[in-house]
Parts: structure tokens; sequence; C-alpha cells
């Protein structure tokens, strides 16, 4: 809760301190977004530790689907990082890159989750 306020925080003065340096130098606009956001991103990955640690406990406790555990957590975090990366173009008024980076992130979701697809089809063909 304490990380969220913070980055609550960091969101609304970056949002000031662009209002004010547009009026001035709009150029540095998206560099002020940019800071702003790897710090935001940095709260995030620290306090991503009671997150994994709760992950690591439930994979502990997996009897079965231990192989698919690690590729659904890297499916997650394609996503973040590829969601991350397009908003960061979106902000610096790179659509059209922001979009490459979108459709690179799903290529690459769709070939970390081949496993899983590999994987239900042998169960559908056992059982046919």
């Amino acid at each position: 809760m304490v990380t969220l306020i913070k980055i609550c925080a960091i969101a609304v003065i970056s949002i000031i301190i662009i209002a004010l340096v547009r009026q001035y130098k709009p150029e540095l606009t998206v560099g002020v977004s940019v800071c702003a956001s790897i710090i935001m991103l940095l709260f995030v990955i620290s306090s991503l530790k009671d997150g994994f640690e709760f992950i690591s406990n439930i994979y502990n406790q997996l009897s079965y689907g231990k192989e698919y555990f690690p590729i659904i957590l890297k499916v997650l975090g394609i996503a973040y990082v590829t969601e991350f990366a397009v908003a960061l173009c979106n902000d610096a008024g790179e659509k059209s890159i922001g979009n490459k980076v979108e459709l690179a992130g799903k290529i690459a979701i769709f070939f970390a989750a081949i496993p899983i697809f590999v994987s239900l089809l042998e169960l559908l063909n056992g059982l046919i």
C-alpha cells in the first residue's frame, strides 16, 4: 500500500513538472515522462519480493503441472514488459514504434506458450 502511494505521488508530481516544462521546453517532456516511468518501475520491482515468495510457496506445493508454471510466469513477464515499453513509446508520441513492440510481444508470448499448446494437443490426441 505504501508503494502504491509513493507511485501515485511520483505520478502526480511528474504530471505537474510536465505541465510546467511543456510551456518552456516541450521537447523535455518526454524525458521527464521516461524518468518518472523508470522510477515508478523501480518501486514496483522492489515490491515484487513478497509476490515472488508467495508464488514460490505455491510452486513448491504443486504436485502436477510444475513444468507449466515457469512458462506462465514467462508469458506474464513478457506481457508486462511489453505493455510498459508500448506505454513509453505512446507517451513519446511514437505510436508506430509502440505497435511494433506490441506485435513483437505477442509473437514472443506465442513462442513461449508453444510447450503448453503441444501438451494440450497431446492430451487431446490421447483422449481420442
